[in-house]
């Protein structure tokens, strides 16, 4: 028997003990195997293996078709769906993202931290007042993760478990110790008994921070790098998928240790947390969805970083490139200060300079906060580093840059530093390929 189903056991003997027959008796049998491979078959990605044993236990109660739970069980109030609701979970996916998209340009500051729709996050239970739990499949650190949506709080999205199993392991602790079940940086849920009749359980709130000052921590400029990362990915595998083909797997602790090693000096959280996320791009025509830039490879940074700091007058000594228009041979991009944590341009056979906004300096974080606006939201904003700004466009499922055509040329030239691909015509016959404002 698995962890999941041990824990499980755990808490239908304390329901048991406590008279709490009501829960159990509301709580369907286990879903036949059938049912579980007919699930799999209409996801578009395997299933995580705690949510198949939670269905080989229970499955759930249907989302729509029938009244919810009068005496739920898990934390919060959510009654987990059945095999019938969760087949309908990506579609509601595609839904949710299209309206986070039109929520987006009301606040892009506030939603790039706070999503609350992914491709691969798949709703596995849900509460009377329209709450959700969601199972996050995406590969990497976040898979597995309980995801809660609740659109009343001021936490959109919030990861309140690490798995599915850990949650059940935590509630069988808790009803077993009396400790409480970890919910939030600021709240625990505590399982309270209400004697009835009937006997029933439910799972208070508590408060586990008592000092204002701790509530309104800054948020680590690696998280914010992390977040908008990751909802550029979003977008980019929706409406880009040759750019977010191009996106190589992030680099290991252990590399990012290596490369520290090599430089002398650490790297910025934010840098060290991007490459973690994507080790750059494997080419420059699909991967230049920076603004015209691609995200280089480590090893090709710090080869550039060895030629840059002897070929370029005035070069800092704790700078780091990290784009370039190609990662087979860089001749501009953006830099790091690693002191400052600011970012700069480069060029050959130009005096590096540092990105300004109207309000000073540039970060890492910024610009890509402000990259992910522009791409999300559909707006026609400039983009205030990457090569100088334009609007972002998609062609033959690339997201690329669109400058003004002013120059000398004429209407019909293409403007200095334009994405090469806005004028490749010949890769898709007689399609004419221009960038365009993204829907």
């Amino acid at each position: 028997m698995d962890d999941l189903s041990r824990a499980w056991e755990r808490i239908e003997a304390w329901l048991r003990g406590h008279q709490c027959t009501s829960a159990l008796s509301e709580l369907p049998p286990a879903s036949s195997e059938e049912a579980v491979q007919v699930l799999q078959d209409a996801i578009p990605y395997p299933l995580h293996p705690h949510l198949v044993q939670w269905l080989r236990i229970h499955g759930g109660a249907p989302m729509n078709d029938a009244p919810m739970n009068d005496a739920p069980v898990w934390p919060g109030g959510h009654v987990p769906y059945d095999v019938e609701a969760l087949k309908r979970g990506p579609d509601y996916m595609r839904e949710m993202l299209e309206e986070f998209h039109d929520e987006f340009g009301e606040d892009p500051e506030e939603w790039v931290m706070s999503p609350w729709a992914d491709p691969l996050w798949l709703p596995v239970a849900g509460t009377h007042t329209g709450e959700s739990l969601l199972v996050d499949h995406r590969p990497g650190d976040t898979y597995g993760n309980i995801i809660e949506i609740d659109y009343e709080s001021n936490e959109v999205t919030a990861v309140r478990w690490k798995s599915l199993g850990e949650m059940i392991r935590l509630m069988a602790q808790s009803l077993e110790t009396g400790t409480p079940v970890p919910y939030s940086h600021r709240y625990s849920r505590v399982p309270q008994l209400n004697e009835g009749p009937p006997s029933h359980l439910t799972w208070v709130l508590r408060e586990t921070l008592a000092d204002e000052t701790e509530r309104e921590q800054v948020t680590p400029e690696d998280q914010l790098v992390t977040a908008a990362w990751e909802r550029l990915k979003v977008w980019l595998r929706l409406r880009a998928p040759e750019s977010y083909a191009s996106l190589r797997p992030g680099a290991s602790d252990h590399r990012i240790g290596q490369v520290e090693q090599r430089l002398g000096f650490p790297l910025p959280a934010p840098l060290r947390a991007l490459w973690t996320l994507n080790d750059g791009v494997t080419a420059s025509g699909a991967g230049a969805f920076l603004n015209g830039l691609a995200l280089m490879p480590i090893e090709t940074a710090l080869e550039t970083r060895e030629f840059v700091a002897d070929e370029i007058p005035g070069w800092g000594s704790r700078w780091v490139p990290f784009t370039a228009d190609t990662v087979d041979e860089p001749t501009t991009g953006d830099f790091m200060d690693c002191d400052t944590g600011l970012t700069g341009t480069w060029a050959k056979g130009e005096e590096p300079r540092m990105h300004h906004t109207p309000e000073g300096g540039l970060t890492l974080p910024g610009a890509l906060a402000h990259i992910v606006e522009v791409a999300m939201a559909g707006t026609d904003l400039r983009v205030p580093s990457m090569s100088g700004g334009g609007a972002l466009g998609v062609a033959v499922g690339l997201l690329m840059v669109e400058e003004p055509r002013e120059g000398a040329g004429g209407a019909g030239a293409p403007s200095p530093g334009r994405h090469p691909a806005v004028d490749r015509r010949e890769a898709v016959g007689s399609e004419q390929i221009t960038a365009h404002q993204i829907p």
